[in-house]
This record gives C-alpha cells, sequence and structure tokens, in this order.
C-alpha cells in the first residue's frame, strides 16, 4: 500500500526521534485499544515497512510512512485519494481541539496550540483520577509545587472545595505540565497497553465516548505527538 507523506515542517522532527518513541507513535497508529490491528491503516501492508521487519532501525528509517499514516488518518479517505495525501498535522491539530471543545487561537503557533491541548487533558486527567491515582500521579512527575502539594489533602477529603481552588489548581498542573517528567509520563501514558491504563487512562478513556473511528487514532496520536516534540526539545539542549 502506497503512503504518501506531505512535507510537513510541524512533523519534520520527527526524523530525530529514537526508535522507541517511533514505534510508541506506530502502535498508537496502527493498534486500537484492546491492542487489534486497525483494519483503515495501510502502514503494517505497505511493503517498503514490511520488508524491514525486525531491523533495529526500522521506524526511524520509515519516519515518513509513519508521519504520512497519520496525516491519512487526518483527512477523509475519499478526499485523500483523490488529492493524493493526508492533511498537514496543523489541521489535524485544530481539528482535534475542536473535536474536545477547546478554543485554540489559529494565531497561535503549533506548540502553543499543543500546550493548550496537554493542558486541557492533564486537568481533564486530573478530575477522573482518585485519590490513589493522584499521588501515584504527583510522584511519577516528580511534582514539587508547594501549592498543589498543600491543595492535595484538602481536594481528597472535600472535592466540594476543588471550585474554589480550581484556577490555582489549573496553574499549578500547568507548571507540572512543562517538566520534563510530567510529558514522559503522560507520553508513555498514551501508549502503555494500547488501553491508556494507569493515572492518565481515566482521562482519555471517556474521550473515546465521544469520539468517531478516526478520532480515536488522531486524538492520541496528536497528544503523543505533542509530548515527542517537548521529549526531543530537551534532548537536543
Amino acid at each position: 500500500m502506497e503512503i504518501r507523506y506531505l512535507n510537513d515542517e510541524d512533523l519534520d522532527f520527527l526524523r530525530h526521534c529514537s526508535e522507541e518513541q517511533l514505534a510508541e507513535l506506530t502502535r498508537l497508529l496502527t493498534h486500537n485499544d484492546k491492542g487489534k490491528a486497525r483494519l483503515s491503516g495501510s502502514l503494517q501492508r505497505n511493503e517498503l515497512f514490511r520488508s524491514m521487519e525486525g531491523h533495529p532501525e526500522q521506524h526511524r528509517c520509515n519516519w515518513r510512512l509513519i508521519a504520512g499514516e497519520l496525516q491519512h488518518y487526518g483527512g477523509d479517505s475519499i478526499a485523500n485519494r483523490l488529492r493524493g495525501h493526508g492533511k498537514l498535522y496543523r489541521t489535524i491539530l485544530l481539528d482535534v481541539t475542536k473535536r474536545l471543545k477547546l478554543k485554540a487561537d489559529k494565531e497561535s503557533t503549533t506548540f502553543e496550540i499543543e500546550q493548550a491541548l496537554l493542558t486541557h487533558f492533564l486537568r481533564n486527567a486530573w478530575q477522573k483520577m482518585d485519590a490513589e491515582q493522584k499521588q501515584e500521579f504527583l510522584q511519577a512527575v516528580e511534582a514539587k509545587v508547594s501549592e498543589l502539594e498543600e491543595l492535595l489533602p484538602l481536594l481528597l477529603e472535600d472535592p466540594a472545595l476543588a471550585k474554589g481552588v480550581s484556577h490555582l489548581l489549573s496553574s499549578q498542573l500547568a507548571r507540572i505540565l512543562r517538566t520534563h517528567a510530567a510529558i514522559s509520563v503522560i507520553g508513555h501514558g498514551l501508549v502503555r497497553g494500547a488501553g491508556l491504563g494507569g493515572p492518565v487512562g481515566a482521562a482519555f478513556n471517556s474521550v473515546k465516548a465521544v469520539s468517531g473511528s478516526a478520532y480515536r487514532v488522531t486524538i492520541p496520536a496528536v497528544l503523543q505527538i505533542a509530548c515527542l516534540r517537548r521529549m526531543n526539545a530537551v534532548a537536543q539542549t
């Protein structure tokens, strides 16, 4: 199966990602949350990609095919056939924010829109975590934000207090999200078990209920791309 990658400055950074990172992104694109291969995908049927199975850098050598697969999922299948390619990543990103009812400023950079999306996702994730998951998440991301540590016991003892401190809580979660540890936890949480187990999973499982089949692919893939972009930027510094 032919996969055409439309040159995309927002996805070109994938060439610098590790084999493991690209393998995880590929799994999101090619398998559903039950671990079964997606019938609508083309990557696993692509001759070049299949010919490199077992190669230690199968995914790094084929990053364009992986990116092209995402672009095709972001576009309508009939339209893809007519134009010969899918949609640019930024268009897919804006589609996802709209689907999740997040108002995105189209004048903002791709990085800024991704950051707003990640913050939105983390805020929803936090609200859906139980007490044990919240503590697990804070420990995993090495959170050391004193205000949040003070708020946590109050929120766990009396959820009604959440309304009064929602703005402060949101700002602290946004600060946590800027740490490399938090990005890594979210990124790995999106892939783990393909079903999003652990403290990150609760939020995304609710997203699936309101998403069409294509969005079940593009939403986690866009979140993963956002995480990879930030992890890669740290690695390059």
